[in-house]
């Protein structure tokens, strides 16, 4: 199971987050290592071109070609700040929020796009720093560690929950093994099992999105249906939504 996540900070609708990009182009641009090094150093902390070069040893000009193409698919934004040392300097930090799941085995293959709520924009982090008298440093240091405490709490939790998402996925596994191979013994035509399949598997069922996924004409697609309820095959799909 491939599991990634990416931290909003833009505020947006969640339509308006996922309508210009997909999974395909979200793995593509992720795939590269050097970008996920980018994105794990943003999600901790607001950074600047000539930092995470220093941090990632690259040089400034291929971090600025990354940090382009993770800018153009708005994975991550930039804001001009004035500089002591001299003219505005970019400081980027990431722009979504949401994690990519994908399941593969024998029996299953599932990719699926989280969105989750948008959270508030981030500071830039040591900004405060001179701000703070002692007695406000001593507060911030009390805070720190219950939120220290709390973090580790849910992680305890997630830990928990992917350890029952895993026996449930295997559980699954065994289900979905033993009914393709029922649909072998009881579907002799390879697009009646391959209609058959897309209903076991997913959630909301239309036609339209079935001739899209398994291109094939809606027209056909009625008939294979019409004829797998005559041979009884469909008795489970009443418990699915239509769209």
């Amino acid at each position: 199971m491939l599991y990634y996540i990416v931290h909003n900070n833009r505020l947006s609708t969640e339509g308006e987050m996922m309508s210009d990009i997909d999974l395909d182009t979200i793995l593509a641009i992720i795939g590269n290592p050097t970008r996920r090094s980018i994105l794990r150093k943003l999600a901790r902390e607001t950074h600047y071109p000539l930092q995470l070069s220093k941090e990632l040893n690259i040089s400034q000009q291929a971090i600025m070609k990354h940090l382009k193409i993770l800018e153009d698919n708005d994975l991550v934004i930039s804001i001009l700040q004035k500089s002591d040392a001299g003219p505005p300097r970019k400081l980027y930090s990431p722009t979504r929020r949401f994690s990519i799941v994908i399941d593969i085995s024998p029996s299953t293959f599932n990719e699926e796009i989280r969105v989750y709520e948008i959270v508030e924009e981030r500071k830039v982090l040591g900004s405060e720093r001179d701000k703070l008298d002692l007695e406000e440093m001593s507060e911030k240091r009390e805070e720190l560690i219950d939120l220290a405490t709390s973090i580790n709490e849910i992680n305890l939790k997630i830990s928990d929950l992917e350890h029952q998402r895993k026996n449930m996925m295997q559980e699954k596994e065994d289900f979905m093994k033993r009914a393709y191979e029922l649909m072998g013994m009881l579907c002799t035509g390879y697009d009646e099992r391959k209609v058959l399949r897309y209903i076991l598997e997913e959630d909301n069922i239309s036609i339209s999105k079935m001739s899209e996924r398994l291109n094939m004409r809606e027209m056909d697609i009625e008939r294979i249906m019409r004829r797998l309820e005559d041979m009884g095959l469909l008795e489970f799909h009443r418990k699915i939504i239509y769209v």
